[in-house]
């Protein structure tokens, strides 16, 4: 799991939690396409069943979180478009990149990190919303308990196996930087909407700033012939 929400709730929300749910059924999801894709291109056959094995764990949570949410929308009555699970989205909320797989970027050792530190981070935000689930929703909660264990199974045989390949110091050092680099992405991924609302009216007013200073501009206009670029004019502000 990569991307996460970014807060627990405080009371149940059942459309805000079934959006939670959403959120961790696409990481799931991208997170099993990222192992699959190191499955097909590692060169340690046991590496890649490793890899296969991952993959497999990520698909089931991904189904036990959209059954969850679809259980909630059904329970309360939900009608949000917004709610269904559109594997295309991924790519527009940053899951998966479009032009490149994260194993294509990173060496084995710095992507075993990688994966340990996001899975221990992930954890942590699982436990805080499957707390928020435990009153309310009590099979929801020991069907994510599962989950749990399997996230903390993740994150230790990732770690492991980073420390036995980068050495103690230096494992230290690239897990805390993905720390930080993970913590920076998941504020940036959770706050996209927040820089919408803020900068779209400053770039629409710019924007309308641009038209409004044209219309005041005498531009050249060239009634000549064929080649365009050899005819523009330098002051132009074409």
């Amino acid at each position: 799991m990569f991307l996460t929400p970014k807060r627990s709730l405080k009371k149940f929300d059942p459309e805000r939690s079934c959006f939670v749910l959403n959120e961790f059924a696409a990481a799931e999801f991208s997170s099993a396409i990222e192992m699959l894709f190191a499955a097909k291109v590692v060169n340690n056959k046991n590496l890649s069943n490793g890899f296969i094995r991952h993959a497999l764990d990520e698909y089931k949570h991904c189904f036990i979180f959209t059954n969850i949410k679809n259980q909630i929308i059904s329970e309360y009555k939900i009608n949000k478009k917004e709610l269904n699970f559109i594997p295309n989205h991924i790519y527009n909320k940053g899951y998966i990149y479009k032009d490149h797989f994260i194993f294509e970027k990173k060496k084995l050792n710095d992507f075993a990190i990688f994966i340990g530190a996001n899975e221990e981070i992930a954890e942590k935000k699982l436990i805080a919303f499957t707390n928020h689930l435990k009153e309310h929703k009590p099979i929801a909660y020991k069907q994510i308990q599962n989950i749990l264990k399997d996230e903390e199974r993740h994150a230790e045989y990732s770690l492991r196996f980073a420390k036995n390949n980068n050495g103690p110091f230096l494992y230290k050092i690239k897990l805390a930087k993905e720390k930080i680099l993970s913590f920076f992405r998941h504020i940036y991924a959770n706050s996209l909407n927040k820089f919408s609302f803020i900068f779209n009216p400053i770039l629409i007013s710019i924007l309308i700033l641009i038209s409004f200073i044209t219309l005041f501009l005498k531009l050249k206009k060239n009634t000549t012939d064929n080649n365009v670029m050899e005819n523009i004019d330098p002051n132009s502000i074409t």
